[in-house]
């Protein structure tokens, strides 16, 4: 028998993760999410994840190797979802135009997936340091988007003369606080984003 003989032929190995690999990664991930808006991090655990998918809790740890990487990757979904559209609103000319959609686009996304909304800010304690880091990092990005947004807006004159900072936060700690009461079926997304657009940019 050759060398090349002897060497054993199996599957390649890949290089990145298999569309199997990734869709069994969100399902775990919509589930903790369920497990956590529940119970809550500290009494939720990986065992009751693993439950409600009908695995092993073993399994779990194939795609997570921790319950707080877990948690991490709740809040990079959220984040990442949040961020993905700036690029296409930072484009818009009309300063009050592209305002008015980030408020649209800050409305909806928390009216959309309350549950992941709810973990995403009741449970940033629970947050280790170095995720913390990281999705505080996202989170200044996401920011200076509205501030950018406030501040082409006041010298637009669709605004008064105030401290864009202020006026960013303030815009964002409303379209966020919707998680509290917003209810899906009750309310509606889009009268939602019109009264909030509508509050700040006198419509």
């Amino acid at each position: 028998m050759t060398a090349e003989q002897g060497v054993r032929r199996g599957r390649p190995r890949m290089s990145t993760p298999s569309e199997r690999h990734l869709a069994r990664r969100e399902e775990i991930i919509d589930t903790a999410i369920r497990v956590f808006h529940a119970k809550g991090y500290d009494s939720g655990s990986m065992d009751d994840v693993a439950r409600s998918l009908d695995l092993r809790k073993g399994a779990i740890y194939h795609y997570f190797p921790s319950k707080a990487h877990l948690l991490y990757s709740i809040f990079d979904r959220a984040i990442t979802t949040a961020l993905a559209s700036l690029d296409q609103y930072d484009r818009i000319p009309d300063a009050a135009a592209r305002l008015a959609a980030l408020i649209r686009h800050q409305a909806t996304l928390v009216a959309s997936d309350p549950g992941l909304f709810t973990v995403f800010f009741d449970q940033r304690p629970r947050l280790e340091e170095g995720f913390e880091r990281e999705i505080r990092a996202k989170e200044r990005r996401y920011l200076r988007s509205f501030r950018a947004a406030v501040e082409a807006a006041i010298a637009g004159g669709a605004l008064p003369d105030v401290e864009p900072r202020y006026v960013a936060q303030a815009i964002l700690g409303m379209a966020n606080w919707t998680y509290k009461w917003y209810r899906p079926g009750r309310d509606s997304a889009e009268a939602l984003a019109d009264a909030m657009v509508k509050l700040v940019l006198r419509g």
